[in-house]
């Protein structure tokens, strides 16, 4: 091919004219003995550099985050447990002394009410009951009323007991408390009182014990009556009587399980069911209106102070450590039918089976204990919390850490199998 020439004197291949690249601001330049290979820029080591330093700083970013906000340490428990076979009874008592079971009593009223046919009237002079439950604040030291104790209302008139019973000492500052069934000491409606009415001692006159023992009535006190009232068949009267006991011993029992609070179990065998005397008044068409109460009072027990009552008696070098049950197991426990259920006294209680026992700690004072601490103090720091827990494990986030975090509540605790 021919070379082009220029005028201009010089000669110029077109090999020699500079030829640009496809992208603008670049170009080559081809000589004529051939294409010179010209050294590689530096741009590719540039950005290895950059990308090392991104990681480099994503690396630190991370190990902070984790550090902080990842931080955390998490520690396995293992409580003692121990199966242990019942004893065959136990002794409560409503104010126990230290090794003996406490128990309280719950105590509810309920009433039903039916319409019978009437005939005639008939004359009646009947006194006024009704349920109290009467306080000990005095002293621990339990109280006996004996039968026939006396208590007089506001307005002086005066009721009395027919069955002794105890009130239970104080626990504390908490005023021991037991119920009891009163008769007003004459008939008539000027006995009857609203529920909430509030009775003294005249016993107590002169004594300490006059304004710290109380009673207050659950209910109304109802029934005092003197005149004519509708006459109710013998047969009537007992079927509805029978009717009224059946619908209010379901009610009373299914109110007294709603009264237990949490943490606490009843005993079986410990409820008892009273019924007040049946009151009449006149209805609509030739009716009798039939009122009947019912009052059922049972023994409730801690389940802790079960458990540990249990303890005290079952296992070998127990000294006082909190416990409560893992499961019922085969375990029974119920009042012995020698004992009264309801009156404050003394209980014996017979039990059998199996159950488990499981020793508590808690999970706060070990958080506390650690924090901050290092890790191989770990062991150390558990010794305090034995007997309850025998074995633990731990673990800190992120591993590097050498030492619990500085914030407790940082600090997860894990119960085994749970």
């Amino acid at each position: 091919m021919r070379d082009i020439k220029h005028g201009d004197g010089g000669e110029r291949s077109i090999r020699n004219i500079p030829v640009r690249e496809r992208r603008p601001g670049r170009f080559a330049y081809i000589p004529e003995d051939g294409p010179v290979h010209l050294p590689r820029r530096k741009r590719h080591l540039g950005r290895f550099w950059f990308w090392a330093f991104v990681v480099i700083v994503v690396a630190v970013l991370g190990g902070v985050l984790a550090s902080t906000v990842f931080a955390g340490a998490s520690v396995t428990v293992h409580p003692r447990t121990e199966l242990v076979t019942m004893p065959d009874t136990l002794q409560a008592q409503a104010n126990a002394p230290v090794g003996v079971l406490p128990y309280k009593i719950v105590t509810v009223t309920r009433s039903a009410s039916a319409s019978v046919p009437a005939q005639g009237v008939q004359k009646v002079s009947r006194p006024a009951s009704g349920v109290l439950t009467v306080t000990n604040s005095y002293s621990a030291a339990s109280q006996r009323l004996i039968s026939n104790t006396r208590f007089e209302a506001p307005d002086g008139h005066i009721y009395r007991i027919r069955d002794s019973v105890t009130v239970p000492g104080m626990q504390g500052t908490t005023p021991g408390t037991v119920t009891a069934t009163i008769y007003a000491d004459s008939p008539g409606p000027a006995y009857n009182k609203s529920a909430g009415t509030v009775f003294t001692i005249p016993g107590f006159k002169g004594d300490p014990r006059y304004t710290k023992f109380s009673a207050k009535s659950e209910g109304a006190i109802a029934g005092g009556f003197i005149g004519d009232e509708p006459a109710v068949a013998p047969a009537d009267l007992a079927a509805a009587k029978a009717t009224l006991q059946k619908q209010l011993e379901g009610d009373v029992r299914a109110a007294a399980a709603q009264e237990i609070p949490e943490g606490y179990a009843a005993i079986s065998g410990s409820l008892s069911i009273s019924f007040g005397d049946l009151t009449q008044t006149a209805g609509d068409n030739k009716t009798a209106q039939l009122t009947q109460t019912a009052t059922a009072s049972g023994v409730i027990v801690r389940v802790a102070d079960l458990a540990g009552a249990i303890a005290h008696k079952v296992v070998a070098g127990y000294k006082g450590e909190p416990v409560l049950f893992a499961e019922a197991g085969e375990m029974n426990i119920a009042v012995a039918s020698s004992s009264k259920r309801s009156d404050g006294g003394p209980l014996t209680l017979n039990l059998s089976g199996t159950a488990t026992l499981v020793w508590q700690f808690d999970p706060g004072a070990i958080q506390t204990a650690l924090a901050g601490k290092n890790k191989s103090e770990f062991e150390g720091i558990m010794v305090p919390f034995h007997p309850a827990v025998p074995k633990a494990e731990a673990s800190i986030k992120p591993f590097w850490h050498g030492k619990f975090p500085d914030d407790a509540s940082t600090i997860s605790i894990k119960v085994a199998g749970q």
